[in-house]
């Protein structure tokens, strides 16, 4: 099959592709009807007040936030950038963060779409974040001599060995990067493996570790530990389908021993937040939406955080932290804004996502493994008893945190280098 489609070419396939594309931007616009909006943007009809900018890709909101340091770096050095993103959330954010930045979706990944694109924005420089990779875009990019860098590059072993056995498909692509910062040595290895060259390739460390915490989000943290009345928060972070229904088994047995304990609870995707509220209330839990506006009582058991963009306030107000997408085969989110606070970290073991962070926590014994509620609860339990040992679990990550900083400044003169 692969070499089938090696033969037709990956240009054809996205054509062929790009009805079962169309349909699945209609079937998300039935949950958030802001999918509905700016259609001609996906075709590469697209506008940009910016002179010759730097494109930075953002897929959606975690690549965003990783970005903002970086994009902040080359605001901040005169150049110009046009920010692009794939989702409606992503959209709002960039907006609201960067009103006065050039901002529009990426075209759907057809050569002809790509090349709309690139001769209405006429770009510098093409930045992609951790795996977006766009074959078609990369392709055009190259043609008109525009440099491509993939940066906090990230790709796990499974994900290298599935593009391994797509190789005749992708050869090409990876050929015509210009760059590839890798979050670590081990992922430099698998894109050079993959036919990037090596003298391409930079281990220029995670932007995630150059999270600055905005001095509104500490004015925030303060402001709501005092109406929290030093109450024990559990923070639940970007969790997934099936492990909700495991964390509010954990909580509730929780509740027995520790009953003014607080769950926070921050589901990965917008469009499941109903979900999971009707999972809370199935429960009889005193639950309050952060969308409500009502304010967190002694009573209020569950806060879903049904809002975007708020994890460091999240993680800010945590006695522990749960990383979730981790209790299933997900593989995992990264766990950096709980270290930039020095929260002790608990999570599921498939984590193949932030396999190098994972085992440094895991070499300094900062990180407590789980396997089901079970585990959950009695590890949960015991950091909210021995606070001495959750304090010294949260410190060890929170050095970690320290001693990786500053890949923003090196994949910022990367890039300017190049251009």
């Amino acid at each position: 099959m692969v070499q089938f489609f090696a033969r037709l070419g990956y240009s054809i396939v996205w054509y062929l592709a790009l009805p079962f594309a169309l349909v699945s931007l209609y079937w998300q616009s039935r949950k958030n009807p802001a999918y509905r909006r700016r259609w001609r943007e996906r075709f590469g009809f697209v506008t940009t007040l910016a002179q010759r900018p730097v494109v930075i890709h953002c897929a959606s909101v975690g690549e965003f936030m990783a970005a903002k340091p970086l994009i902040t770096a080359f605001l901040k050095s005169n150049t110009a950038v046009h920010i692009t993103t794939n989702t409606p959330t992503g959209s709002a954010l960039i907006q609201s963060a960067f009103p006065a930045a050039s901002h529009s979706y990426i075209p759907l990944d057809t050569p002809s779409f790509s090349a709309r694109f690139v001769k209405r924005i006429n770009p510098r420089a093409i930045v992609l974040l951790e795996t977006e990779v766009w074959p078609n875009l990369v392709s055009c990019a190259k043609r008109n001599s525009i440099p491509v860098c993939l940066l906090n590059a990230r790709m796990s072993a499974r994900s290298a060995a599935g593009y391994e056995k797509a190789r005749a498909i992708f050869a090409k692509t990876w050929q015509q990067l210009s760059y590839v910062g890798a979050q670590d040595a081990k992922i430099a290895a698998r894109f050079e493996q993959l036919g990037v060259p090596a003298a391409h390739i930079e281990v220029a460390g995670n932007l995630k570790f150059d999270v600055q915490v905005p001095s509104a989000t500490k004015a925030d943290v303060a402001s709501m530990q005092k109406l929290l009345a030093e109450r024990q928060v559990i923070t639940a972070g970007s969790t997934h389908d099936g492990e909700e229904v495991l964390i509010l088994d954990a909580f509730e047995k929780l509740l027995t021993c520790k009953p003014n304990a607080l769950l926070i609870l921050v589901p990965r995707h917008k469009e499941r937040f109903e979900r999971v509220a009707n999972l809370i209330e199935q429960r009889g839990l005193h639950m309050v939406k952060r969308s409500s506006g009502r304010p967190i009582l002694p009573q209020t058991q569950v806060l879903l955080a049904d809002s975007m963009g708020e994890m460091l306030l999240w993680y800010g107000l945590a006695t522990v932290a749960f990383i979730g997408g981790s209790l299933i085969e997900r593989g995992g989110h990264n766990p950096l804004e709980a270290m930039a606070f020095g929260v002790p970290i608990t999570s599921g073991r498939h984590v193949f996502n932030f396999e190098e962070v994972f085992q440094q926590l895991d070499q300094l014994q900062a990180v407590r493994w789980l396997n089901d509620a079970e585990g959950m609860h009695d590890t949960w339990l015991g950091l909210l008893t021995t606070p001495e040992t959750a304090q010294r679990i949260g410190a060890q990550a929170q050095h970690l945190f320290a001693r990786h900083r500053g890949a923003t400044a090196r994949m910022h003169s990367a890039v300017q280098q190049l251009i």
